[in-house]
């Protein structure tokens, strides 16, 4: 009975929508990046949000004032299959894709819908997850029409 209950809640949990979005960074002279759907407005003033990432993934976003470009990404583009899989050592996941770089130094991938460059404030760690609070110093709308690409998940066991 406790199994069907747990499976039951945690296909509740995954109907919980998200915006696909690719976070960047430029660390040590080499561009990261990681695909998340777990982002939300936290803050009006300042501007802010939350970012859950797992904790594989922590150390791209680990200290105060990381800056970072938080891409949110079109429905109907693939943009997103290069981020799916973990990168290979000496891989470049931006050299098939067109992108520029934003203000605080980070990649803003052309073909998304808006960007927002942003900076770590704090970090929380939460679970299997660390939950990364930032503020946003710098946006822009690339696509007007456009609608956001979102993450339908039918469980909340995996991505």
């Amino acid at each position: 009975m406790a199994d069907a209950q747990s499976d039951r809640t945690e296909q509740a949990v995954g109907r919980i929508v998200g915006s696909l979005c690719v976070i960047t960074t430029h660390q040590n002279g080499q561009d990261q990046s990681i695909l998340t759907s777990w982002v939300s407005q936290a803050t009006f003033n300042p501007p802010g949000l939350t970012i859950a990432v797992s904790k594989e993934q922590a150390n791209t976003l680990a200290d105060a004032g990381t800056a970072f470009v938080l891409n949110v990404l079109k429905e109907g583009r693939n943009v997103r299959r290069h981020f799916m899989k973990p990168a290979s050592p000496r891989e470049d996941r931006f050299a098939e894709l067109a992108t520029h770089t934003a203000s605080n130094g980070c990649l803003v991938l052309e073909d998304a819908l808006a960007y927002l460059e942003c900076a770590v404030d704090n970090r929380m760690e939460c679970g299997d997850h660390w939950l990364i609070y930032a503020t946003v110093n710098n946006g822009k709308v690339l696509e007007a029409l456009g609608v956001t690409a979102v993450q339908h998940r039918k469980s909340a066991g995996y991505y």
